[in-house]
Order: structure tokens, then C-alpha cells, then sequence
């Protein structure tokens, strides 16, 4: 039999698609999100997850186990279309907090996580080409996803009263005499991934009516908006524009756990109904959406969301506290008012070199170049995410920072 086998060699990366070549497809290039640490007791603070105790196993472990006993094979099987109706009804009610316009179950649509999301809108409305404002800086899954697609990304500055709409109203002008498309405003309006920043009252209704009257979609990221610690976030820029021209999107990734991957958009009926007609992935899971309704329906996902909110009030300030005690010298930072990250600005020492010397120290966490597609507009910031860990561990955080910096400047 080996006698037949073909000795040769395939050749992937000759067939790779222009998508997959935008984001580093056969590449060789080193993760800058993997920074080795060989600290016996390091603190991570890379990446934006809920802290493990503050995920409601027990409640989760009964309602999945209701659902099971129940006896509906539904759950079982594939859930084609929007989404099972049970969950978009209580999406739809404002009294549950997932939105302030009630209009119909059918304006949600049910997707894995925030991922699908924002491939939903790309497979539906992104030609190659098409430009997509992003704040700069943004998430970056976002911004591959839309390169992925082919689509062009114009990074957008963001100032204390969230995405620049001086920016946004030159580039729109630029962009209709040169003839370019621009069909979507990605923002993340709500404690801004990674600057923490919510978008004031008046910018949301300047850069609503623009994009109305310039026939762009907004793609409003509401990941964050339930994880105020005290003052919930201006009203959501798609009521304000009466669910016309705003694709919202949530997820219950940041509120319960990120391996439930249930997140949805709310949009007009004609944006929902395009939206389902290009899907091609068989919905996702029957099973743990009916899970999450009966959680929600049950009143303990309200009194656990209070929850989490004071939990990530106690772990920002044990942040914030420890590193204006021992870093003030070396960080400029202003404090979010929920959600989960930091954002500081590093003084005098190059925030690259300081992810390497923090990480000898037992503190990782990512460069803010990261968050830019074009790395050259950074200015010298690193992200903390404090939503993973304890406020004890968080203390710790500043000690070990300061004797980062000292090395550095040593």
C-alpha cells in the first residue's frame, strides 16, 4: 500500500483567499498577544472575560437541567431563522434592560456570540472595498472580521465625548467627492473596548442624523452598556434614531459567561429580515437559548447583572487605587465608569518595552498598538482588563508595575 501513495506536498498557502491573506494567513509572525512570563504567580490581565466566581453556575446548572427534563425535543434540534421566540420577546420588553424601544420579537435575531454579529452584517451589506469607520482604537476581532470581508477600515479618533464626529462629518465629505462607499460607523458607545470611554448624549445624536442622512449604517456595539457601576449610559443611539439606520448589537458573553456564545442584533424589520436571508449556519443552539430565557424569566439574571456591576465597581477601583498609589509617576489614566477595562498612558517609558518588563514582574497584559490597525497612530498606551480577577489580586497590580517601570528606568 505505500508503494501508492502520492509523495508530494499541497500547497495551502498558494490557495489561501484574499480575506484570509488581510488578516496574516501564512505568515510567520509572532502573537503579540502572548507574552511569556515566568513568574511562579503571574496576574493576567489580558483579556476582557468575566471573573470565574461571578459566573451563576448553580442558577445555570438548574435551568440547563430544567430545559433538559422538560421533555421538548426542540431544543434538540436545529433553530433556523431568528431565534427562538421565547428569548426574543424578553429582548423585546423593555422592563428586562436589553433595550428602551419596544417594537416586535421580530426585529432581534440570535446569533453566536459577538462574533456573528458583525459577519451577519458583512456577509449582508460589505462589497470588497466598502469602507467601515471604526474607532481608533477598537476591538480588533471587529476590524479582521471586516478585513476578512475585504472591506476598507478608516480609523476614526476617539476624544472624551466618544467617536470624533469632526472626523467622521470630513471623512463622510471626502469620501462622497472621491466617489468611496462608506456603509457602516462601527462604535462601541458604551465604556469603550479598550478606552473605557461612553459616547456623550450630543455626539450620539450628531453622528445618528449624519449617518441618516448619508444612508450609512450605524453598528451600534452594545457589549458593555448593562455593566455600569452607578449611572447607566445615555439612552442607546438606536432608540434615538427609532430603530431606523442602527444595527444594535448585545451579548450575554460579558453579563454571564462568554462560553454560552449567545449574542443578538435589533434592527428594522427589512435590515433583520435581509440579515436571515444570508445566514448559513443553522442557528445556534435551541438549547441554551431556552436556558437563558427561563434565567432571565426567573428574575435571578437581574439580581445577578446588580451583582456583577458592584463586583466590577470593587475590582476597578482596587485597580485604579493600587496603581495611583505606586505608578502616578509613570500612568496617565481616566477612570471608566463601567464596563471592564483601563486604558493608561504611559510616561517616559515605551509601553511596548513595559509589557516585557511587566511580564517579568508577573503582570500581563497587551500593548495598546494592538487596538489600531495602523499601529503608527497609538500614543504610547497599554489596556488592563481588571474583570478577571479578584480586587485582592488586583491590589497587587501597582507593586509590580512600579518595579516594571524602575527597571525600565533604572
Amino acid at each position: 500500500m505505500g508503494d501508492s501513495m502520492i509523495d508530494t506536498n499541497f500547497d495551502v498557502i498558494n490557495i489561501l483567499s484574499a480575506g484570509a491573506k488581510a488578516l496574516g494567513a501564512g505568515a510567520e509572525a509572532e502573537s503579540r498577544w502572548e507574552i511569556p512570563s515566568a513568574h511562579p504567580d503571574p496576574i493576567d490581565l489580558a483579556v476582557g472575560m468575566p471573573v470565574p466566581e461571578g459566573i451563576p453556575m448553580a442558577s445555570l446548572a438548574n435551568h440547563f437541567s430544567s430545559v433538559l427534563s422538560s421533555g421538548r425535543n426542540g431544543e434538540m434540534e436545529y433553530e433556523y431563522g431568528r431565534g427562538k421566540i421565547d428569548l426574543r420577546e424578553l429582548l423585546n420588553d423593555p422592563s428586562n434592560g436589553f433595550t428602551s424601544l419596544s417594537q416586535t420579537p421580530d426585529n432581534f435575531i440570535l446569533f453566536n456570540g459577538g462574533s456573528g454579529r458583525m459577519e451577519s452584517f458583512c456577509a449582508t451589506f460589505l462589497n470588497p472595498g466598502d469602507i467601515v469607520l471604526v474607532e481608533g482604537p477598537s476591538f480588533p476581532g471587529t476590524v479582521e472580521t471586516i478585513l476578512k470581508y475585504q472591506g476598507k477600515i478608516i480609523e476614526v479618533p476617539i476624544t472624551p465625548e466618544g467617536m470624533s464626529y469632526q472626523a467622521i462629518e470630513e471623512i463622510v465629505a471626502k469620501c462622497g467627492r472621491s466617489g468611496e462607499v462608506i456603509k457602516g460607523i462601527y462604535t462601541i458607545d458604551d465604556f469603550h473596548n479598550p478606552t473605557g470611554i461612553t459616547m456623550s448624549e450630543n455626539n450620539r445624536l450628531m453622528i445618528g442624523q449624519l449617518a441618516l442622512e448619508n444612508g450609512i449604517m450605524i453598528l451600534e456595539d452594545s457589549t458593555y452598556s448593562g455593566l455600569f457601576f452607578e449611572i447607566a449610559p445615555p439612552l442607546d443611539m438606536y432608540s434615538m434614531n427609532g430603530g431606523q439606520g442602527v444595527l444594535r448589537m448585545g451579548t450575554f458573553s460579558k453579563t454571564i459567561a462568554t462560553g454560552l456564545r449567545l449574542g443578538w442584533l435589533q434592527g428594522s424589520s427589512e435590515a433583520i429580515d435581509a440579515i436571515k436571508k444570508t445566514r448559513s449556519d443553522m442557528g445556534n443552539a435551541p438549547f441554551i437559548q431556552t436556558a437563558v430565557s427561563r434565567f432571565i424569566e426567573s428574575s435571578e439574571y437581574s439580581s445577578h447583572v446588580k451583582e456583577m456591576r458592584s463586583l466590577y465597581r470593587s475590582q476597578c477601583e482596587a485597580l485604579t487605587n493600587s496603581l495611583t498609589q505606586h505608578c502616578s509617576n509613570y500612568l496617565e489614566f481616566i477612570e471608566p465608569s463601567g464596563g471592564f477595562f483601563l486604558w493608561p498612558k504611559c510616561i517616559s517609558v515605551d509601553s511596548a518595552a513595559l509589557t516585557k518588563s511587566a511580564a517579568e514582574e508577573g503582570v500581563i497584559f497587551p500593548d495598546g498598538s494592538l487596538f489600531y490597525q495602523d499601529p503608527s497612530l497609538h500614543e504610547n498606551h497599554i489596556r488592563l482588563a481588571f474583570s478577571g480577577n479578584s480586587p485582592e489580586r488586583l491590589g497587587e497590580v501597582g507593586l509590580r508595575l512600579r518595579k516594571a517601570f524602575e527597571k525600565l528606568l533604572d
